[in-house]
This record gives structure tokens, sequence and C-alpha cells, in this order.
């Protein structure tokens, strides 16, 4: 394999193509094909068996070629790069963006790696920035589901005279069977069931209807035919219930007892007082929080200069995927999200790139500001910082110093600092 060309498609962008001729890919394949063969299912011939032309007239004969671009690839590009890179002075800020370009028995396969180069920018201001601090006022009825919530969130458990019905808590022991077999996952002990609750598969919690405390009895149900443990959809059980108790829930009343209990206080009022106060402490530094961040975005306006198109798209990439985490967790779809934003996703799309770009701009301009102001950390500070985080993580500083923090300590001090700088000659207006 070899460098074919090395070009600049853009400012700031290097593209390196690459070339591979027909014996270095054939003798791939064939390497290729000697580690999978085994794989391989062909008409004719036992698993296994079947040899390369077999394998080939059946699947296409491109079929051990992706595995051996990939194997060449690995082998032999980055050794290629480095050194043109080296060569070259090469800055490049983003990972190799590869891409096939032709493969064909004959001619062997053609890909390039795509880089951004760190861009030349210019940092017109580094300090004099303002915001503005604005916390949102908390309301009487924000106080009231907070209160609320502490009510429901110390709900107790009383004994329900009779037997049960629908919106009770049955506490109870239970053991499922499917064809006389107890079955893994069927079993538990003191559960807390909500009666109409439909947490259990149909039929779990109608069985318990009008049983008392203290009986024990059968259930007999069905799984649903789309039940997530395929061995049992479709399948008839028997659970075998021990009802230890029927109970109702009892939300405790707003009084100088519950404000003693979960507040610590002697009456209501005062515990209505300790809810606002905690929440203008929260709302307060959170809109501290957004005035600095604003204060840095005004920082990243203020590094001019192109950016190189491949390195946005990484950030925006990126972001992206930050944000579907985050609505992972919160367990909504990006068009849930989108709906409830009331926005479009080409809006939404065109804000988190531009909000990735920003990004960029205020990570350059702190890196630019910290080389015009001195702010580089000594490397005696940059190992007492590595020994502090390194003891904290009960780690050994050299084990540290291999983590993704560890290796990038000294790029982290500087951001900080510079961001400390900003701050501090900055207004923030409360």
């Amino acid at each position: 394999m070899k460098l074919e060309k090395l070009e600049y498609p853009e400012k700031y962008v290097v593209k390196m193509t690459f070339t591979a001729d027909a014996a270095e890919l054939e003798a791939a394949a064939q390497a290729v094909y000697e580690r999978t063969r085994s794989d391989y299912t062909v008409k004719g011939f036992e698993k296994g068996e079947a040899d390369r032309a077999a394998i080939e007239a059946e699947k296409g004969e491109h079929v051990f070629w992706y595995d051996a671009i990939n194997d060449v690839m690995d082998e032999q590009v980055q050794p290629l790069l480095d050194a043109a890179v080296a060569e070259n002075k090469l800055d490049c800020v983003t990972q190799p963006d590869y891409d096939l370009v032709s493969v064909n028995k004959e001619d062997g396969f053609v890909a390039t790696a795509t880089m951004a180069l760190r861009p030349e920018l210019k940092l017109t201001k580094t300090e004099g920035f303002a915001a503005k601090c604005t916390p949102v006022a908390v309301t009487d009825k924000e106080i009231d589901q907070q209160l609320e919530r502490a009510r429901s969130a110390n709900v107790t458990l009383v004994p329900h005279k009779g037997p049960a019905v629908k919106g009770n808590i049955a506490i109870v022991d239970y053991k499922g069977y499917v064809d006389g077999e107890a079955f893994e996952g069927g079993t538990a002990e003191n559960a807390q069931i909500p009666l109409g609750g439909g947490r259990m598969i149909p039929g779990f919690e109608e069985g318990i209807l009008g049983h008392a405390g203290g009986e024990e009895f059968d259930i007999q149900v069905t799984f649903p035919a789309a039940y997530h443990a395929k061995e049992l959809a479709g399948k008839a059980a028997v659970f075998h219930i021990v009802l230890h108790s029927v109970n109702v829930r009892q939300i405790p009343a707003l009084n100088a007892d519950f404000a003693k209990k979960v507040g610590g206080v002697d009456t209501m009022e005062a515990y209505r007082a300790q809810i606002r106060e905690k929440m203008e402490q929260a709302r307060k530094q959170s809109a501290m929080d957004a005035a600095r961040s604003h204060l840095l975005d005004q920082l990243g306006a203020c590094c001019e200069g192109e950016l190189p198109s491949p390195l946005v798209e990484q950030a925006y990439q990126k972001k992206m995927t930050q944000i579907q985490m985050q609505l992972q967790m919160m367990r909504i779809t990006l068009g849930q999200f989108l709906q409830q934003t009331r926005r479009t996703k080409e809006e939404f799309d065109a804000s988190m790139r531009a909000r990735a770009e920003l990004e960029l701009r205020i990570g350059y301009a702190l890196e630019m500001l910290a080389a015009q102001k001195g702010l580089e950390p000594t490397e005696e500070q940059v190992n007492a910082e590595l020994a502090a985080r390194a003891e904290k993580a009960n780690k050994t500083a050299e084990e540290f110093s291999k983590t993704a923090v560890g290796k990038n300590l000294r790029h982290g001090m500087v951001l900080e600092r510079a961001r400390a700088y900003v701050l501090e000659h900055s207004t923030i207006e409360e």
C-alpha cells in the first residue's frame, strides 16, 4: 500500500489518497478466507468445508474484500499517515475520516483519509464582557407542588379491613410454575403490588382481589403472546400466593408533625419558608451558571476566522449523540422532544450545529487567551494536580495519567484558568 496523493480540498482540510494493488487485495482476501471459511455454509458442502471458489460463486466475488480492505488499512495506513503528517508538518485536530473510493479485482482498491487542520483564528476581545443574572421567581403554587411531592414520597401503608379491592397494596410472596416446574424470575418475597395498577401480567392482580391478608392460594394465568421472555410467551402458568397483608396508601396531613418529620422544623410556615429558600438558592445558582455561560459565549463570538467543515461536523455529531443519550434517559424520542419544543427537525439541527461551532470557538478562544496572558500551568503544577487527582481516584499517578482525564489534564487546566480569567475580568449584574 502507498500514499498516492495529498491535497487540500478546502481551507484547513487535508485529504490523503491511499492505494493498494490487485496483488495486495488478493493476498488479504485469501487470508480472510482462510480465517473465516469455517463460518460459511454453501449448498453441496458441509459447514466450513467449501473452498473459496464455491463460496464466492454463491456469495459473490466481493464476499472477502471488505474485511480484506479493513485488514490492509489497519496494518498499513497509520504508519503512512503518520509519516505524511510529520513530513508536511500538519497539525491535525480530528481523527481521520476514511472513505472507500473504489475496489475491483484488476486494480485493487483506493481509499481516502480526510482530516481537519488547526485553523488560524483571531481573538479580538478577552475581557470586559457583561451578563445579567436573573433568577426566576418562586411562586406559592410551585411550593404547593413541592409539598405534594413530599407528601407522596412519605406515604405509609395501613391495613385494609376486609377482602382486597382495586386500589389496595398487596404484600405477597409468590412462586410461579409452568408445566409443574418453577421458572427463573417467577419468585419474589414481600413484593408490593398495587392492585389494578397493571404492573403484573394479565390475571395476576385480578386473582388477588377478594382475598384477605393471611390467605394462601393459587392463581392461574397465561403469559401474553408478546411477552419479553420468549420461553414463557403464550404459556399457561400457576402462581402460588402467600398474601401477607392488604393495605391502603395513607398520605400524611400537612401539619406540624409532617413539618418536623420531613423538614426538621416546628411549623408548616417554617417548612414552606425552607422550601422557598432552597428553590430560590437553586434558581439563583442556575441563573448565575447561565450568566457565566453567556460570558463565554461572548468570548467565543470574538474568536474570528474560518473553521474547517470536518471539525464542525465532528462537533455537531458529538453534540447530537449527547442529546440522544439525554432523551433516552428522559424516555422520550427526538420527535416527541421536537413536538414539545415546537421546532422542526431542520430548525433543531441548525441550532445544534450553530451551538457546536460556537463551543469550538470558545475552546480555541480560551487556548489563545491562556497563551496571551501566560496562564499555562508549569510542569510542577501539572504534576501536583495529577497526584491530587490520582489520590482522590485511589490510583497511582502513573495509572491516573493513562486515563482520559489524566491524558488531557494539562489542557483541562489551561481551559479552566482561562475561564476563570474571563469571569474575573467581566461583569455579572444580579
